[in-house]
Formats: C-alpha cells, sequence, structure tokens
C-alpha cells in the first residue's frame, strides 16, 4: 500500500482556477519509505510530458503496489478532475482508461475531511485557517501568488510553494489521526 501526497500547481491567468488552465507543477511525494518523489516542472518541457511522466507513476504504482492513496486539499474538487480532463486533452490514454486509473487510486482530501467539523461548510476551511488552528505551518506562498511567480519567471518560489504544501499536508494528516485534537481545534462539542 502507498500513501502519497499530491498537490497541482496551475497557471491560472483568471480569477478562480479553472479546467483549462495549463498545469505547470505536479508535485507526488510517497509518505512512508518515500521511495518515489516528483517534482515535475512544465518550464522544464511542457505539460503533456510532466502529465505523462506523472500518469507512468501512478499507473506503475498501482499494478506494483495495488493500493495508492492520493492525499491532497482539495483534490477530489479540482485535482483529480483537472488531471483526467488534461491527460484527455493531450491524448494521454483514452477517456476509459484514465477513469480506471482514477478509479483505482484512493483519495483522502484533507479538506473534505474536515467539512463535518465544520459545520459541513467551506467558508473558513482554507489552508491558513486551517494551519492556525491546528499550530502547523502553512504553505510558504498562497496559490493566488503563483500566476505572478510563473509570469515573472520566478519557478523556485513555486517550488518553495509546493515544497511546502507537501509539509502541510503530511503534519495535517498526521494530526488528523488524533480525532480530540481536531474536534478542540474546531470547538465541536460531543
Amino acid at each position: 500500500m502507498v500513501l502519497a501526497y499530491l498537490d497541482v500547481e496551475t497557471y491560472s491567468p483568471g480569477e478562480e482556477p479553472r479546467f483549462t488552465d495549463k498545469i505547470i507543477l505536479i508535485c507526488y511525494k510517497e509518505e512512508l519509505d518515500g521511495s518515489a518523489f516528483l517534482m515535475l516542472r512544465e518550464w522544464e518541457e511542457d505539460e503533456k510530458a510532466v502529465l505523462t511522466k506523472f500518469y507512468s507513476v501512478l499507473r506503475r504504482e498501482l499494478e506494483l503496489k495495488g493500493v495508492v492513496t492520493l492525499i491532497g486539499w482539495n483534490i477530489v474538487r479540482f485535482d483529480i478532475p483537472l488531471l483526467t480532463y488534461r491527460l484527455f486533452l493531450h491524448e494521454i490514454d483514452d477517456l476509459n482508461n484514465i477513469l480506471e486509473t482514477f478509479r483505482r487510486a484512493y483519495w483522502r482530501d484533507l479538506r473534505q475531511c474536515l467539512l463535518p467539523f465544520n459545520r459541513y461548510r467551506f467558508k473558513d476551511l482554507n489552508v491558513e485557517d486551517v494551519a492556525d488552528r491546528l499550530g502547523i505551518a502553512p504553505p510558504k506562498y498562497s496559490n493566488s501568488e503563483i500566476k505572478a511567480f510563473y509570469e515573472r519567471h520566478e519557478y523556485g518560489k513555486i517550488e518553495e510553494h509546493a515544497l511546502s504544501e507537501m509539509k502541510f499536508l503530511s503534519d495535517l494528516s498526521w494530526k488528523m489521526r488524533d480525532p480530540e485534537k481536531i474536534l478542540k481545534a474546531f470547538r465541536v462539542v460531543m
């Protein structure tokens, strides 16, 4: 079984991210043995190459280990559908195979996991608020800064953001294994 953190960064020229936005970075890090760590950068290759490499690693891990759990923030509502769409758009595989690959993987969306503690509201359920409530470090930069970093070719800052997001996901995942801390942080009374 593989537990892996996943973060996808996009170049989003509009105010809100869209599925038509270009994927500029995929970060994938296995939790326990650390045998796989990927930071795939669109500015070094192109989006299709980045997607192809990530998809190959995911399929290989599923074949070798049988179970892969992808852990991320908002991956159910954005990252997984985005990856599915962009893989299909670039004709990396047919849609059925792409969907089957993602169906075979388990997804642990930490934002979705926290919804019951936040009265099933997304309001105040952003990374900064959650990090503050639980006493963990948020990602170094906000997602809204990625567009400017990309346009100014400040790729190192995008990489720093992705690495700090991996740390945030790891810290949050470990904190969530103690339900009492989560209940206290969200002031849930039982």
